[in-house]
Formats: C-alpha cells, structure tokens, sequence
C-alpha cells in the first residue's frame, strides 16, 4: 500500500487486471460465440442477415428488451461517479443520480413506440431524419451521432481503464484500454445485436447480484455496524464535516445546491446519450411493438437500483471511513484528484470488504463497460453501413455487402475509441471534468430529432438550424459563463459546476424553442403516411439466401431423421414446440388503434416519471430540514428492497421468460449429440 501523499492507492495486484480483461472477456466472447451458432442451428436464427445483426428480427420480447436497456444504461462511470458527488455534495447527490437516469428512457418509450407506427421498417434514427427532409438534415444528424456515439464511449473506456490500471496493481492504462474492446468485438461481430441483448442479459443479472452483495455487506460491515450505526456516524460526521451549499453545511439534507446543479447537468447530458444515440433507438426497433413500451417503463422504474442504493450506503460511509484505520489511504485524506477520478467506491471497499470486493467491483465496472460499449459499436456499425455505405457508396448493396460493412464498422470503431482514449488520458482529461463537457456537444440535436418522430409541423429549417444555433449557444455561454464566475478560461474554468449547467441547458433548450419558432415562420404539415410506406428491409442476395435454404433443410432432415427414432408423442410435442417457436419469432404487428393506446401510456409515463423524480419528491425535501433518523433508515431500507426487486425482475424473469427457447436448444443439442452417441 503506498502511502505517499495525492498518489492513488494501489489496491489489486495486475494480475487480476489481465483476468478481468483478458480471461472474462475471452469468456465471454467464446460464450456468446457458441450461443450464437446454437441460435441459428436450432432456432433459426441467423446473424449473417443484416435485419438479425441490426434489429434482431424485430422480435425481442418485453423482459429480455428490459434487460438489454437496463444493461446498456448501467454504465460504469455511474458506480464511481455516483459516489465522488456523494462524497463532494452530501447523500442527496445519490438520488439525483437516479432522477438523472429515469426520465430519459421513459421518452425513449414514446419514441420508440412512435417509429413503430410511423416508420417501422428502419434500423436508425437517421434513416428517419432522411426520408423525413432529405440529404442535407441526414448529413448534420449523422455528424451529430457519431459526436454521441465518439463521447459516450470514450467517457466510459477512459473511466474504466483509469480505474482498472489503479486498482489492479498500476496496470498501465495503456494497456488496459486497447483490451477493454476485445472480447467484445469478438462476440458482437458474430452475433451482432442479438448477442449484445443475451450478454445484456448475462451482464445484468451477474451485476445485480454483485451489487446486492455489495450493498448489504458494506451496510452490515464492522466499520459501518448497519442502519443504526451507518445513521449515527453520519450524524457524528456532520458535526465537523461542512459541505458549501447544503442546509447547515449537513451531508444528510436534501437541500443541497451542489447536488441540484449536478443533477441538472447530468439529466441534461443523459438526454443526450439516449435520445442522440441510435444504439437505445436500435433496441426500440428491435423490441416486438407489444414489448416496447413495458421494457423501457420498466427498466425507467427500476434504473434507480444501481445508484440510489450504493451511493446513499457507501457514498454516505465515506464521510466517517476516510478517517478510519482501515481507509487505504490513511492517515491522509482523499486528494481531490482521487474524488473527481472516482476512487471513492473501490476505497470504501477495500476498507470494508477487502480485496475479494475490490474484485467484485473490478468485474462490474468491466462488465458495464463492455455490455455498454458492445451497444455502441453495432450502433456505429449500423450507420456505416446504413446511413453511409448504403446511402452515399452502394445504394443497391444487399446482405453480403451490408454485413461485411458492420464487420469492419466494429472493428474500427472498437480501436479507434480505444486510441481516442489513450489520446485524452495524456492530455489530463478525467471523469468529473468530461461528464460536465459533453452534454454541450451532444445535447443540441434531442428536441429536434424528438419532434422529428413525434411532431407533424417541424420545418426542414427548424430541423436543420436549431441544432447548429443551440450548438454554438452553448459554447458562447459555456466560455462566457467561465470566464464570469472564475475570471479565466482554462482547463480547470471549464470544468466548474456553473458554467457547465448554463452549457448544458442552453444545448438541450434552445433548439427547442428555436424549432417551434422557426417552424411556426412558414407552417407546414407532414404527412406521417410517407414514412409509412416506406420499405427499408434489406434483402437477401443470392449467397445468402442460397446458406439460409440450405440450412433449413440440413436442419429439417436432421429433425426427420430424430422424429423417425422417437415416440409418436414425443414427435407431436417437438413438432407443436418447434411451430410455437417459430410463431414467437416472428413480429407481432399492432393495430394503428393499439398502436395509438401504447403512444398514450408513453407519453403520459414520461411526463409523470419527470414530474415524480424532478419536481414531487426531490422539492418537497429541498428545504431547511435535516433527514430524521427514521426517514433516513426507512430510505435506506426502501432502497435495498428496490434492488433486490429489480435483480427478480431484470434479472431472473428473462430467463424465465425464454424457457421454451432454452429447452428446444438443449433438447436439439440431446438429440445430436448425446442420444446418437448411445
């Protein structure tokens, strides 16, 4: 352990680095490889059509589709992050972090919902800019998405290599961000989305898991001594402990100035990273119509799970932990170059738990990070192949074409977010400052991309100048804002609470407004029914059709051949189970009046969502009161139920759910291989 003072604590050997790196995830990828192939043999699912490996099929049902969501949005910048602004702004911080992730994919459920009925053949959300208001829009939003695509990436990668070559041993970071995009590219490129949703589906539940385990262990840690003792060191703390802005400078009020602001900031950017990003309008697409709506509501309910707990229990332990024996960083205090790069968490782990949790968190933040990172690149993959290679290079490309595109789309992506990475580590950008930075850049396209799906009246113009005068906005504002509150412009300015909440609204805002107004100079009237007709499916070539026919009957004399050898009953169960799995496959069309029903209960969950998470609970706390012991221990107590909710629902019920695709693998798979062998 190194005691030298501001130089991070070394809590792992690099060892376990390699092994979370290299061994889990060429676990993972030659696991997802396998399942793959298992898909197509038995369920006929095919990877190599371009509709499977951008859409999944259109198929996906409700829980698996929440559990791809939930994953994609539990990123591993959240665990850390979280527990830094506890640390800087007091316990309230924590459920800002949660009001921050919420109302974004309920909107994504409105959005999704709407594509379904206006355009539901695309794969991207710049398919829809396009045939909305031609070249020029689809140019703009497609270098707008890729900003997306390039930030939220890289904030995640630096985050997590930073990370894993601290913990594991001074792993040099080098190192650790070329392997992070490893296995993953392995996996993705095989079974493109549908095995990014079954990773999802894995990453999800093993992260759950983890998390109830951490948060239980730390709160009935010695250190901690559970509620009773977690309430009463708090309160011991906050007695000499003051933090700026807060009611009576207490960690424990829920009026908290700091935590507000960064709330604001990070609604605001996390609009950006949903909305912007075509990898959420990817999962809507692929989502069956009836799953669409209840995946993404359900995941918006229970998303509060990964932060609300863990940063309430070992964010608010850090107050009194840092000065404990056992802290890693003892006698000294925290540097603030440790806070704002998010070694709190693995500290207060170390202190509580020991290595074997450190290990754990190790996992998590990788399996976040890839789960997240495998979502980008198939949605990177998709507009290369999509909206470039498609649209400007081969517009009469097919399947063969389009899939070797996607190929080399996550390839390149994967490497060279990787580059992108190491490129900002040398130049000094960490976690605090980025995640305050980007909502400026990619928050100027969400409400004119919004209105694009949802509103008849937005101009071509609308569409086309709002996002480039909210861009520049928000710039001016974000350099003015600094130099005014700080009297310089640097590196340090820039990154200051103020000046990135006026940057960040000025970005999500203004072009809103701007688009109503110049919508509103020369009115006009879409009509949804040219979306509607439009006919975006990619089809097969000659090749591919050619191995999909064969495969099938290689398939359907294999099955003959198992069907003469069986039972008469046995045979009839195999044949009813085989046609019910081909009927779940394939989408389920809504009615445009279920279709408008679902538009409904969207629209009013996202507004309510917004009005619960922003405005009832968290204002009716902001005001000059301490948490009480029984309010505090009866939040802490409801948080951990939610958690242990949410790892049943997104964690074990998909599992459930897809029982009969497990039992036909495995009952092939008998067939096979074990029963010919006797």
């Amino acid at each position: 352990m190194s005691e030298v003072v501001g130089t991070p604590v070394e809590l792992l050997n690099q060892a376990a680095g390699y092994g979370v790196l290299v061994g889990v995830g060429s676990v993972f990828a030659i696991g997802m490889i396998i399942t793959t192939l298992l898909l197509k043999k038995y369920l006929h699912e095919n990877a190599r059509t371009t509709e499977t490996f951008s859409v999944a099929n259109r198929s996906v049902g409700t829980f698996l589709s929440a559990s791809a969501v939930y994953s994609s949005w539990s990123w591993a910048t959240e665990f850390v992050m979280l527990n830094s602004q506890v640390y800087n702004y007091g316990i309230q911080a924590a459920y800002y972090f949660g009001a921050g992730l919420a109302v974004q994919i309920a909107v994504m459920s409105m959005v999704g919902i709407h594509a379904k009925k206006k355009i539901p053949t695309a794969h991207t959300s710049l398919e829809v800019v396009e045939a909305r208001y031609g070249r020029t829009a689809h140019l703009l939003y497609l270098v707008l998405a890729l900003i997306c695509n390039i930030t939220s990436s890289s904030a995640m990668v630096l985050t997590v290599a930073s990370l894993i070559s601290i913990i594991a041993g001074n792993l040099h970071i080098v190192a650790s961000t070329m392997l992070i995009p490893f296995g993953v590219l392995l996996y993705t490129v095989v079974g493109g989305l549908k095995a990014t949703f079954l990773t999802d589906f894995v990453h999800t539940t093993i992260l759950l898991i983890i998390l109830c385990y951490l948060n239980t262990a730390v709160l009935t840690s010695e250190q901690v001594g559970g509620l009773n003792g977690l309430w009463d060191k708090l309160v011991a703390v906050s007695q000499t402990k003051y933090i700026e802005g807060n009611y009576e400078g207490s960690i424990i009020t829920g009026k908290s100035q700091g935590a507000v602001i960064f709330g604001l900031v990070l609604t605001a950017g996390n609009f950006g990273l949903s909305v912007m990003d075509s990898a959420f309008w990817q999962k809507t697409f692929s989502a069956s119509p009836r799953a669409t709506v209840p995946a993404y509501l359900l995941t918006a309910f229970f998303i509060f799970s990964n932060v609300w707990p863990i940063g309430t229990i070992a964010g608010g332990a850090l107050h009194f932990l840092e000065s404990d024996p056992s802290f890693p960083t003892y006698p000294r205090k925290m540097t603030s170059y440790e806070v704002a790069s998010g070694y709190v968490l693995p500290y207060v782990l170390k202190a509580t738990l020991g290595n074997g949790a450190v290990g754990a968190l190790l996992l998590v933040i990788y399996l976040a990070v890839t789960s997240t990172l495998s979502a980008q690149m198939v949605s990177v993959s998709s507009i290369l192949s999509f909206d470039i290679y498609k649209k400007y290079v081969n517009p009469a490309a097919k399947n063969k074409s389009m899939i070797r595109v996607a190929h080399v789309g996550c390839v390149f992506f994967g490497f060279g977010i990787a580059g992108f990475c190491i490129m900002l580590h040398y130049v000094g950008v960490n976690m605090t400052w980025y995640t305050y930075f980007y909502p400026i850049v990619i928050c100027p396209g969400v409400i004119p991309i919004l209105f694009t799906i949802t509103w008849a009246r937005q101009t071509f113009w609308a569409a086309v100048l709002s996002p480039l005068i909210g861009l520049f906005a928000a710039i001016a504002v974000w350099l003015s804002t600094a130099y005014h509150y700080y009297g310089a412009i640097n590196i340090d300015t820039l990154g200051g609470q103020l000046p990135a909440l006026w940057g960040s609204l000025t970005a999500l805002l203004l072009p809103g407004v701007a688009s109503i107004v110049i919508s509103f100079i020369k009115p006009e009237k879409f009509d949804w029914a040219e979306l509607q007709k439009l006919d975006l499916l990619i089809k097969d070539d000659d090749d591919t059709s050619s191995f999909i026919q064969a495969a099938n009957e290689e398939t359907t004399e294999k099955q003959e051949d198992v069907d003469v050898k069986v039972e008469t009953e046995q045979s009839s169960q195999d044949a009813d189970e085989k046609e019910a799995q081909l009927d779940r496959n394939k989408p389920q069309q809504l009615s445009p009046k279920e279709l408008d029903f679902w538009i409904k209960v969207a629209t009013v969950s996202a507004i309510s969502i917004l009005l619960i998470t922003w405005v009832i609970w968290p204002m009716s706390l902001y005001r000059n009161w301490i948490f009480s012991a029984s309010y505090f221990k009866g939040y802490v107590t409801v948080s951990l139920i939610w958690l242990y909710a949410t790892l049943i629902v997104i964690g074990f019920i998909p599992f459930y759910t897809g029982r009969h695709s497990v039992a036909i693998v495995f009952r092939g798979l008998y067939n096979d291989y074990i029963k010919k062998s006797k």
